[in-house]
């Protein structure tokens, strides 16, 4: 539950703007396979952790993994062809949006993971799609636009840096130039555009200093390996330091939702992208620092993690929930985080976190699932009136779950074996 006296009046001003969207939303409810998901949502209201062992009680754990893998790959496949440019799309409850520049970016990267973990050569020509229609909508000044094409936004450092990554692995598996000059002129922007402390304000959303750009300082640390541009590297170090300024103790980070309304209790999905961020760029530039300050960040986190997977969607400093709600992309990006410091410290505890987390995914995917525009998806949030993408089915939760999934089966060696091609 919410804790007393959280502010009213903010969630108020975080949907100043949206007023169109959410009628259109309410008006989607009527619709019967709309109608249905709701239905189930609001019944498990009544229940006690249906989602507890939800991978065990199937049955048969590596099937059960691998059919939700191979639909949420499929749904991220309709995503794509439902936005008909090339870019990946987020189902509303009243229709399909246009593409998202930045969450295709790193969409595209999972889509090669699956080409080869799956055996399915037609997802590595769905991953080049993307790619090109990234290059296509370039700006002239290196970035990407925030929002889903045709919003006519400035470029963005945050999704700029997402793109990095799509267009970096279609690089590594095509070695096509035109890939990396595009990365070249992302990450020359990207650097020239930093501020003195290390952070990005002046192009970035809102115009707000966020730590979660370590998310961004991943991709430019690659691409100075890459390039043997040193200053992409150094751009990378000075942003995670300037992260590091804002851990408290307790590793609770200071700055980091992408709203001026709840900073004091960020979203799970912020928190991910942060300590995901770090230990990328710890890896790349081998700062011991950067994995301390993830690792002990991830502990707090952990430590909101009921017994059966339920991870409240937003945080306070003292790790402590301040909504009943779940963010589910945020959930999973913490199950990932969580594997990687299972293969960093083969210490069990973040194994059981992140399997605790996946039971609960799997569960609310199979919950969800209504029709091809649903079945598959994650949605934004459970229940799905939660506040962090309402009646939404956002792209970039689906992709997490796919990634979270490919490290499940990694791991799982009665995993069932890919296909062929």
């Amino acid at each position: 539950m919410a804790s007393v006296g959280w502010p009213a009046v903010r969630a108020l001003r975080r949907l100043q703007g949206n007023v169109g969207k959410l009628g259109l939303k309410a008006a989607g409810t009527l619709w019967p396979p709309n109608m249905l998901v709701i239905g189930r949502n609001a019944l498990d209201g009544i229940r006690t952790d249906p989602w507890s062992d939800f991978i065990a009680r199937s049955g048969d754990p590596a099937g059960t993994v691998r059919n939700a893998l191979e639909q949420a790959v499929g749904w991220l496949a309709v995503a794509q062809d439902r936005s008909g440019s090339g870019g990946v799309a987020s189902y509303e409850f009243y229709g399909w949006t246009s593409g998202y520049p930045e969450v295709t970016g790193y969409i595209i990267p999972t889509m090669w993971d699956c080409r080869h973990a799956l055996g399915r050569p037609d997802l590595g020509d769905r991953a080049l799609r993307m790619a090109d229609w990234e290059l296509g909508i370039q700006h002239d000044n290196g970035g990407w636009e925030g929002g889903v094409e045709g919003e006519n936004q400035p470029p963005i450092v945050f999704n700029t840096g997402q793109v990095m990554r799509g267009l970096l692995a279609t690089h590594d598996e095509t070695g096509e130039a035109a890939y990396l000059d595009a990365v070249v002129r992302a990450a020359d922007w990207i650097a020239d555009v930093q501020d003195e402390d290390g952070s990005w304000t002046r192009a970035n959303y809102r115009g707000l200093k966020r730590v979660y750009d370590s998310y961004v300082s991943a991709p430019l640390a690659r691409a100075a390996k890459v390039t043997g541009n040193t200053a992409y590297a150094e751009a990378a170090i000075r942003n995670c330091e300037f992260v590091l300024r804002q851990q408290r103790q307790s590793g609770w980070f200071d700055l980091c939702d992408n709203s001026p309304f709840f900073v004091e209790a960020p979203v799970t999905h912020a928190i991910g992208y942060t300590i995901d961020g770090l230990l990328e760029t710890a890896e790349l530039v081998g700062r011991d620092e950067f994995v301390a300050a993830a690792t002990k960040a991830a502990d707090g986190v952990m430590a909101a993690i009921n017994a059966s997977g339920h991870l409240p969607g937003r945080l306070d400093e003292r790790w402590e929930p301040r909504v009943g709600w779940v963010c589910l992309t945020g959930s999973a990006q913490i199950a990932i985080v969580l594997l990687k410091l299972h293969a960093r410290t083969g210490e069990s505890r973040y194994l059981d976190a992140a399997r605790r987390l996946a039971d609960f995914l799997l569960y609310v995917q199979r919950l969800n699932a209504a029709g091809e525009t649903r079945s598959g998806a994650l949605p934004g949030s459970y229940p799905i009136w939660g506040t962090y993408a309402p009646f939404k089915f956002p792209c970039w939760a689906t992709k997490y779950l796919v990634d979270l999934l490919v490290m499940l089966e990694r791991l799982d060696p009665d995993s069932p074996p890919a296909g062929g091609g």
